[in-house]
Formats: structure tokens, C-alpha cells, sequence
């Protein structure tokens, strides 16, 4: 019995060591410039407030950084009407994997940081 909890406990622990990705910051600002950018700015803060409907601003203090990664890779992958957002926010999921989408999501956080 002790021997087979052992042997789980390592599968745990291999599992959860497994090192995580490094996002590439570079890549994801080349990519938002590319899908991002022309609706939401090159900044982050939204464009010309005749666009409609009303792009939200991503560096808007109290905003971003309050939404969970997950969600917004949900945004990005399904677009927004996935989360009840604007059916103009198009899904990028069949254009993006993962990993750039995680990349995206980081330059996300640090535009209003800069």
C-alpha cells in the first residue's frame, strides 16, 4: 500500500515540476500590433470613440488586471460574444494557438504599465 501512494506521489510531483512555457513578450507585442491593434490602439486605450460599439480601454486601471488569464484567452480564442461581449470582437482561435495567445495576454498586462 505505501509503495503504490509513493509511487503516486512522484506522478504529483513530476506533474506539477513540469516547467511552464516562458511567454515571449516580443512576439506577443508583434502579434497584438497585428490582430489587436486596430480596434483596441496600439496603446491599449481604444480608438476613436466613433468606432462602435465603444472599444474598452485595456489599460484602464481596475479592468485588466482583474480579469483572470483564462478568461481573457476565452476573449481572444472565442471571441467576444463567448463571454457576453461584442459579437464584433472576432475569434482568433482558429488563427492563433495557445501559446501566442499567452503571449498576447502578457503584452496585454504590461501596456498599462509602461
Amino acid at each position: 500500500m505505501r509503495g503504490r501512494g509513493a509511487v503516486a506521489a512522484l506522478g504529483l510531483v513530476l506533474l506539477a515540476g513540469a516547467p511552464a512555457r516562458a511567454v515571449d513578450l516580443e512576439r506577443g507585442a508583434r502579434l497584438y500590433a497585428r490582430y489587436c491593434a486596430g480596434c483596441h490602439g496600439p496603446d491599449g486605450r481604444g480608438g476613436a470613440h466613433t468606432f462602435m460599439p465603444h472599444v474598452e480601454n485595456l489599460t484602464r486601471k481596475g479592468y485588466i488586471e482583474l480579469l483572470p488569464d483564462e478568461y481573457l484567452a476565452t476573449v481572444i480564442r472565442e471571441g467576444g460574444a463567448a463571454v457576453g461581449k461584442s459579437s464584433y470582437m472576432p475569434a482568433w482561435g482558429g488563427t492563433l494557438g495557445e501559446e501566442d495567445i499567452k503571449n498576447i495576454i502578457a503584452h496585454i498586462r504590461r501596456l498599462g504599465v509602461r
